[in-house]
């Protein structure tokens, strides 16, 4: 018997799994929204237009929420659901599973990044169904454990609902308010 891929299979997980590699792919994360420095002032102005949409985010964060304290428990004790490949969305930085201190330090680099980030995923993810679809799986190359990639698919669609209603700028601006939910929570979730 021939075992020689599942050795392949391990080195690539030691691959991924180094400390030099997920820095390396938070720096390629965070450069993708640095070279849209020069449109940061139009995001505000986009943030602006879109700023009635924001009260739909409670909606979005919702699902999210509910999903996690109700859900979550259960789901991710099935083995192929539960996978990933990091273990967490790289977003929150290269050093996010060592907890409260190791996300904190990029809190103002992850919002300057949702800035443009949840303004491209708009741009290009709400088009059709298809593309929603498509969005919620790329959040498996972001870390994120597949149950919670999948649950990510009705917040998209919810997305896209706003985005078909009322445009770009309103979807963007939920889009941006949910995640900025999320890492309030993450945050208060550390304190004691």
């Amino acid at each position: 018997m021939d075992f020689s891929h599942l050795t392949s299979l391990f080195a690539l997980d030691a691959i991924l799994q180094s400390e030099g590699f997920v820095i390396g792919y938070y720096v390629f994360t965070v450069a993708t929204s640095l070279i849209l420095v020069k449109e940061t002032k139009n995001r505000f102005y986009d943030l602006k237009k879109g700023i009635k949409s924001i009260k739909f985010a409670p909606l979005t964060f919702g699902i999210v929420l509910g999903y996690v304290l109700l859900v979550y428990p259960y789901v991710d004790s099935i083995p192929v659901l539960n996978w990933s490949w990091l273990g967490y969305n790289i977003a929150f930085g290269p050093f996010a599973d060592k907890g409260l201190l190791g996300i904190l330090p990029f809190i103002p680099i992850l919002i300057y990044m949702f800035i443009h980030i949840n303004y491209v995923e708009e741009l290009y993810f709400r088009r059709s169904k298809k593309m929603v679809i498509v969005w919620a799986l790329v959040h498996i190359a972001m870390g994120v454990k597949v149950h919670m990639a999948i649950m990510l698919i009705p917040v998209g669609f919810l997305f896209k609902y706003i985005y078909d209603k009322k445009g770009l700028t309103h979807s963007y601006a939920m889009h941006f308010a949910t995640n900025i939910l999320i890492v309030i929570t993450l945050f208060l979730s550390f304190v004691p």
